[in-house]
């Protein structure tokens, strides 16, 4: 998915391309059903975004505060 879909840190921030398949606008569509599921093991705190990463609760700390604009954080923050 890295190489085809040119992913590079963040799935959840990935927006669909108008050339790429149907399975893949159908997974990026449920992004946020993914999100809901998924939940972090705290290691070396490199791995977890502090700002995009649902480490604390259901959503993102970003979500959470309601910002709307990632450049206006430091997206580079890990856990």
């Amino acid at each position: 998915m890295i190489a085809k879909y040119s992913i590079n840190e963040n799935f959840f921030i990935v927006k669909p391309r108008l050339l790429d398949s149907w399975v893949w606008k159908c997974i990026i569509k449920n992004q946020k059903q993914f999100r809901k599921g998924i939940r972090w093991k705290v290691g070396d705190g490199k791995g977890i975004s502090f700002w995009l990463d649902n480490w604390c609760a259901n959503d993102s700390l970003a979500t959470l505060m309601g910002v709307r604009d990632t450049s206006s954080i430091d997206t580079s923050l890990r856990v």
